[in-house]
């Protein structure tokens, strides 16, 4: 198996490729003179020297024997192959597996619409929806988006004048498989402004995060739970080791984007964006194409966002939240809109409110007995470690978030749990941890990694296997789960077509790139060991 991404080996057509080339050269030399105010005419001594570099180059390549012609025959273009193929995708389904995006489900086509409709509420009216079904007319909304959006100065692209559509991907590693259902709100109307929300978003959880640290270097207490990844995660737990860790325990909320009520969420939200600009003293946040920042000054060429203005734009992508099935058109009126830019910032600052709130009600009534129990937390959107919590919130999950959020733990002992891409265990007075991967677990194969049978430059597919040994040297504390980790990854790269002596030169200059990663490890050389002897 290959996979989607996979590209047949062909014959290169240079003439094409130097067409694009010219093309883009073309086209630097167009936006470089309108940036610099020149004339472009300036600049065609540089583009005439490179275009000749590219030539001379590209007759060089064209004598190689390696890009004169394929050893192997195109099959994807074969007439039978995609008359097969097309007679597949008449009767069924295929979308990309969860957890695992390059295996491909083949569905039944009833099955599938069968299911979709089930979860808006149209094929089992007793199971309850997140969403309604409306009369008004997709063409209707959409106008009526631009509308909105000319009046907050955003334009929405003709490509773009259209609405999500709702899909579902099968959780195969589920027994029985479940479904994870994503509004595809990567080109729609609501994305230009669900954009901006994004980048404002941002800064209004930075803010609270520097209020956070404020309150606990007085106190001593984290109030911010809020990680962008494992590395904070490992900063965590070589804190906690200083302490004895007595257990550590992980939660999950399920269905957390499809549960949350709209009105608990722009209250909690617009609170939130309102104590962020007090707490900044400032009157704008200015958004560019590449970021946004505070400011109190406006400006005519970059758009200023108020308090007012964005508490305004995030109520008005809660309430215009729409999904189209079929011909069906429906609006989300629970829970925070899947698949668009800004769902992750919304759940965790709504989650952080409610955190926020009951810590520093605990800190004002001094009850440092419990804030104990929550001193070492971390939680990534929707999953949450907790270090000598002792059960805690297990019971009292409720005084904490709301009782429309179901916090579940599926952890089999408080002693070794697995949270993001750690398997952690307590060991001793400390911690011990290794890289974990639930799709080890899975019981198909998955469909990672370039094969370089195809179509793909060979030089950047061997930094795939450079950043992967970063990460397992950061995720493994000892050396011994890092070296199972290189000899698995290296004999899937060697069956996926890659070179043994190239994957050594790689690893080598991963040890001298990489020094402080290979250290922890003991100051012993050590080489590649594939495993295969």
């Amino acid at each position: 198996m290959k996979g989607p991404n996979y590209r047949e080996p062909c014959v290169i057509n240079w003439n094409k490729v130097v067409s694009c080339i010219i093309a883009g050269v073309t086209e630097c030399q167009k936006d470089w003179a309108r940036k610099e105010n020149v004339d472009r005419a300036v600049l065609n001594e540089w583009s005439g020297s490179l275009l000749n570099l590219v030539r001379n180059r590209v007759n060089k390549l064209k004598k190689l024997n390696r890009f004169r012609y394929s050893s192997k025959k195109s099959i994807l273009n074969k007439p039978e192959i995609r008359n097969y193929l097309q007679e597949l995708h008449d009767r069924y389904v295929f979308v990309p597996t969860d957890k695992a995006s390059n295996n491909i489900a083949v569905i039944c086509k009833y099955y599938y619409i069968k299911v979709l409709l089930k979860e808006i509420g149209l094929f089992d009216n007793k199971q309850k929806s997140a969403y309604i079904s409306i009369s008004e007319n997709s063409q209707a909304i959409i106008t009526q988006h631009v509308k909105n959006m000319e009046e907050v100065k955003l334009n929405i692209e003709e490509k773009k004048q259209q609405l999500p559509i709702l899909l579902w991907i099968p959780k195969m590693h589920k027994k029985p498989s479940k479904q994870r259902f994503i509004a595809a709100s990567h080109c729609c109307t609501t994305k230009p402004i669900s954009a901006l929300i994004t980048k404002c978003l941002k800064l209004v959880q930075q803010a609270h995060k520097i209020y956070c640290d404020r309150i606990k270097s007085f106190t001593g207490f984290n109030f911010f739970w809020i990680i962008d990844n494992s590395m904070e995660v490992h900063k965590l737990l070589q804190n906690s080791t200083k302490n004895k860790p007595r257990n550590v325990i992980t939660y999950d909320f399920s269905t957390l984007y499809t549960s949350i009520p709209h009105v608990k969420l722009k209250e909690e939200i617009k609170l939130l964006v309102e104590k962020a600009y007090n707490g900044m003293n400032k009157k704008f946040i200015k958004v560019t194409k590449s970021r946004a920042y505070w400011s109190n000054s406006k400006t005519t060429h970059t758009l200023g966002v108020t308090c007012n203005e964005l508490t305004h734009m995030i109520e008005w992508l809660i309430d215009n939240t729409y999904v189209i099935v079929g011909n069906q058109v429906l609006r989300q009126t629970i829970g925070i809109p899947m698949g668009t830019d800004c769902a992750p910032f919304l759940a965790n600052l709504f989650l952080f409110s409610y955190e926020f709130r009951y810590l520093n009600n605990l800190l004002k009534q001094r009850n440092f007995t419990v804030l104990n129990k929550f001193r070492r937390c971390a939680r990534y959107i929707d999953d949450v470690l907790l270090i000598n919590n002792d059960n805690f919130l297990k019971s009292h999950k409720h005084d904490i978030y709301p009782k429309e959020l179901d916090l579940t733990s599926d952890d089999k002992d408080d002693q070794q749990v697995h949270f993001l891409d750690l398997d952690i265990l307590i060991v001793g007075k400390g911690f011990s941890y290794k890289i974990y991967d639930k799709r080890d677990n899975f019981d198909f194969p998955i469909v990672n990694y370039p094969d370089l049978s195809g179509n793909i430059p060979s030089r950047q597919s061997y930094s795939v296997f450079i950043s992967q040994l970063v990460r397992y040297a950061r995720g493994c504390l000892h050396f011994k789960d890092f070296q199972l980790r290189c000899i698995s990854l290296t004999s899937k790269l060697l069956a996926q077509n890659f070179k043994l002596d190239r994957l050594r030169f790689a690893f080598f200059k991963f040890c001298l790139r990489h020094k402080n990663l290979i250290l922890k490890y003991g100051n012993k050389p050590f080489v590649l060991d594939t495993g295969l002897g």
